[in-house]
């Protein structure tokens, strides 16, 4: 019988120097990335910074980009002098500073963007602009990714304030009355007219078109059928306007004409009009019921801002702020 143990042992003997071999390998790697991971922290930790709040630094490197695109909107004449750039360069940090305090609360909300969020918003602003999107990057002198981060920043920043303090204020139908009653001047309302019209390229057609009306046509079915107008699908109907709404031709003309009655043909920039007056409102206060929703925005809006002033104060008593004079007087 044939003795393999020598050879066995050997086998035994190279395979455990591989595994030991392996594991030293695994071992120095997890060195290697803590170091990188201990030497970014170390760097992270060595960066200068203007100002912390509740231990939260704010960088140099970011407060001088911040400046800097803070100072392209500033006449140069202006910073110029020394006394006014200080200050100027003195609110920008404390701007930043509101702003981490701000972060901070939002953190101990848990309070975040998700990205799904971030993009449909960028989509809708991107289709509010059109085409002048790239052209306001341009004449910003902003880069799409800064402007995607200021983006996302500023919705970061609504988010907080819907949630922790407008979401908060309640007005009730009692309230926003007696606060109309309190304030009826605010609610005067200018006599205003509701107008139909019917608009056409040519004074041929708008010859045509005031025949057929004269002939008992109606006025509604003719702009449908042949105005120009993009509320031609609506009849003509223009809604309510008040005086030097229109163009100064036009506006004589409808303001003249008696209700239910046709003007006669109309020459402006955008061709040949014909009017009719459907209804007149006198000037006056309008009914509470009227404007009821008109008049609770207003005191949501009165609520949300001295709420909103209280909030930050607070926030800000409790936060412990430190700024670096020393760096920043160097700059």
């Amino acid at each position: 019988m044939v003795n393999t143990k020598p050879y066995s042992d050997v086998s035994f003997s190279v395979n455990k120097f591989k595994v030991m071999l392996s594991l030293c390998c695994v071992i120095f790697c997890l060195m290697l990335l803590g170091a990188t991971v201990a030497c970014d922290k170390f760097n992270t930790f060595l960066k200068p910074y203007v100002a912390t709040v509740n231990g939260s630094k704010i960088y140099l490197e970011d407060y001088k980009s911040q400046l800097g695109r803070e100072m392209r909107i500033v006449p140069r004449d202006f910073l110029d002098q020394p006394d006014y750039r200080k200050r100027f360069e003195e609110e920008v940090l404390d701007a930043m500073i509101t702003e981490k305090i701000m972060f901070l609360r939002a953190q101990e909300l848990n309070i975040f963007i998700t990205d799904a969020e971030l993009e449909r918003k960028i989509k809708e602003f991107k289709q509010d602009y059109g085409k002048e999107f790239s052209n306001l990057l341009t004449q910003e002198n902003v880069k799409y990714e800064q402007w995607k981060e200021d983006f996302k920043k500023e919705m970061f920043l609504q988010k907080l304030v819907a949630i922790d303090i407008n979401a908060k204020i309640k007005i009730t139908d009692d309230e926003a009355e007696k606060y109309f009653n309190e304030h009826r001047n605010n609610y005067k309302t200018e006599s205003r007219v509701r107008v139909a019209q019917i608009v056409v390229r040519d004074l041929a057609s708008a010859k045509k078109v005031s025949a057929r009306l004269k002939a008992g046509e109606d006025f509604a079915s003719v702009a449908a059928e042949i105005s120009v107008g993009p509320e031609a699908n609506r009849g003509g109907d223009l809604g309510f306007i008040t005086r030097q709404t229109m163009p100064e031709p036009l506006d004589k003309t409808i303001f003249r004409l008696p209700v239910k009655k046709i003007s006669p043909v109309v020459q402006s920039s955008y061709g040949f009009h014909i009017f009719k007056v459907l209804e007149v409102q006198s000037a006056g206060i309008g009914n509470f019921k009227d404007i009821k929703e008109e008049v609770i925005a207003d005191i949501r809006s009165q609520k949300e801002d001295a709420a909103f002033v209280s909030w930050l104060e607070a926030l800000k008593m409790k936060a412990v702020i430190k700024k670096e004079k020393n760096i920043l007087g160097k700059e």
